[in-house]
């Protein structure tokens, strides 16, 4: 999984760092031709690289049937209602809380940096000001190699604690140190160093990349408990996660600016700090009754579910009760719940 996420994390560290060297040496013009060109090698290396991996394509289910049907099965399949009814599950919407809070925390940091940093350091070129980039960049690489490990590790011991057995939530229980000391006081750092310009470059930059580090080693565990937690819908939970993510992510990018420029660096990170100690306190309420949350509102959506089964039973029985009177007599028509009245038909008959 670590692996998996670095692709969708190192992009946006390190591509304004290579934005920044195409700026200075050619025309921002080709920022877009590269954009095309990397758009148009992915949907190749999808199509003849990546294998199907499903053992039953549900397309193969849609054949049988007419085309209206079929439509409206289409249409329920791409619903995004599947995807925001699991909001009803309160442990998913405090992980999706804290997952959200990275995407805040990682938005928030990189996208200010060249309006933050090139007043603070006197830059005047988009390259060096794409330099800082990198920190969070190596950082993502950095904690890709171990924060898969560090999930697992978290979870075998819980496991081993529990006497063999294993819940979802013991995977979340690795990204409490990060989410609620670590990146926080990296944040702080980060923040006020360059409002009250002391520490020069380095300070900033070991702050950024340890924000990267911690960062990796948090996304995993949350993505990982998202497909563990509700087996055979791990795609409709991963997309909730990443629904809240992106969003939270976009609000980040559009609020940062504005956030800076009425309170400043040092006050913002502040406030984002406190997003992050928030997060962590949600992910422990997960931790601590996810479990019984999960249960509890598994059982009442299934609730009507099984009373309408039970209904249908029950009108299926009269039904064949009623069958069986017309077809063998009256005398059959007892109530298959009383053994006497049963016998005492049956003896009739014989």
């Amino acid at each position: 999984m670590g692996w998996f996420l670095t692709g969708t994390l190192v992009g946006p560290a390190f591509g304004p760092f290579l934005g920044g060297i195409i700026v200075t040496c050619s025309s921002w013009r080709t920022i877009f031709w590269l954009q095309t060109g990397l758009a148009a090698a992915g949907v190749l290396g999808v199509y003849f690289v990546v294998c199907e991996t499903a053992h039953h394509l549900k397309i193969n289910d849609l054949r049988s049937l007419s085309g209206k049907k079929r439509t409206l099965k289409v249409l329920g399949m791409i619903s995004p209602m599947r995807v925001l009814r699991l909001f009803q599950f309160f442990n998913i919407v405090l992980v999706a809380f804290g997952s959200a809070s990275l995407t805040w925390n990682m938005y928030s940091l990189l996208t200010p940096v060249r309006y933050v940093l090139n007043p603070r350091f006197e830059l005047d070129s988009p390259l060096l000001s794409g330099l800082f980039y990198l920190a969070p960049g190596f950082g993502y690489l950095v904690g890709t190699f171990g924060g898969g490990h560090w999930a697992d590790m978290m979870a075998k011991r819980w496991i081993k604690k529990r006497g063999g057995v294993r819940i979802p939530e013991d995977r979340l229980r690795s990204t409490l140190p990060f989410m609620g000391a670590i990146m926080p006081g990296s944040m702080l750092v980060y923040g006020w160093s360059v409002d009250r310009e002391v520490g020069g470059i380095p300070v900033p930059v070991i702050a950024m990349f340890v924000q990267g580090v911690a960062q990796l080693f948090c996304f995993p565990s949350y993505n990982t408990y998202c497909l563990d937690v509700m087996p055979g819908h791990g795609a409709e939970v991963a997309a909730t996660n990443f629904f809240a993510r992106y969003l939270v992510g976009c609000i980040a990018s559009a609020v940062v600016l504005p956030a800076v420029e009425a309170v400043g660096i040092g006050w913002f990170s502040t406030i984002s700090a406190a997003y992050l100690i928030g997060s962590a306190l949600a992910t422990m309420a997960a931790i601590r009754w996810g479990k019984g949350w999960r249960e509890r509102t598994q059982a009442r959506l299934e609730g009507p579910k099984e009373d309408e089964n039970e209904v249908k039973a029950d009108h299926n029985m009269d039904t064949d009760r009623s069958k069986s009177a017309q077809i063998l007599g009256p005398s059959f028509a007892f109530d298959r719940s009383d053994p006497e009245q049963q016998s005492r038909n049956i003896g009739r008959e014989t």
